[in-house]
């Protein structure tokens, strides 16, 4: 784990977001094409971790409904204008209980302090019967590697952190996808989908 967690300093990332904006390399073609797939259509989604709503704008594009939150003011005051947004340290989700029919987070536990207290939020906010969204990189770009990330995860490791709160279906794979004009990324990953158990 880092000394200190540059996750939990707005002005790093506001940095990050007003350099990268909506011309971000951060796209993962691989990841949110699973993701608007398995989210469908006419729900409320909310997007923790979504920078300049990259995700969020394909998700509004499938015709959800789509709030964001984000640590950093630059990257929620870039968000399109059909996306609210809403600044907030994780794991702190400031919305009433049951407020979205999924919640999405890419590429935001390895970031986390406390993913499991990130996770009992977002069950928290979730409706019956509700659905999240969580991906990671697979058994890489751990504290050694990248100074933003606090753990790696595996497969097992990830539905482990899931299971206490409902079934869990996990895949691994390779999203592929360019930054800047030379360098191509092959990010082996996680995508794991938690579904809520209904009210008996």
């Amino acid at each position: 784990m880092t000394q200190t967690n540059l996750n939990l300093q707005p002005d790093y990332w506001n940095q990050i977001w007003q350099q990268e904006g909506a011309g971000t390399w951060r796209r993962y073609p691989g990841c949110f094409g699973r993701i608007c797939w398995g989210v469908g259509h006419g729900l409320e989604v909310l997007e923790i971790g979504c920078g300049t709503g990259i995700l969020a704008s394909q998700l509004l594009e499938f015709g959800n409904s789509v709030t964001g939150l984000d640590i950093s003011e630059s990257a929620i005051a870039q968000l399109p204008k059909q996306i609210p947004g809403v600044v907030s340290i994780l794991p702190s989700i400031p919305f009433p209980d049951r407020s979205f029919d999924v919640v999405v987070a890419t590429e935001v536990l390895e970031h986390l302090d406390d993913d499991q207290a990130c996770v009992k939020e977002v069950v928290r906010v979730l409706r019956s019967s509700g659905r999240a969204f969580f991906a990671v990189p697979n058994n890489c770009l751990g504290p050694d590697e990248e100074p933003e990330h606090v753990r790696k995860y595996t497969q097992e490791t990830l539905t482990d952190l899931l299971l206490p709160y409902g079934d869990v279906f996990s895949e691994t794979f390779i999203d592929e996808f360019s930054v800047g004009d030379r360098d191509f990324v092959a990010l082996p990953s996680i995508l794991a989908v938690l579904y809520l158990a209904g009210d008996d």
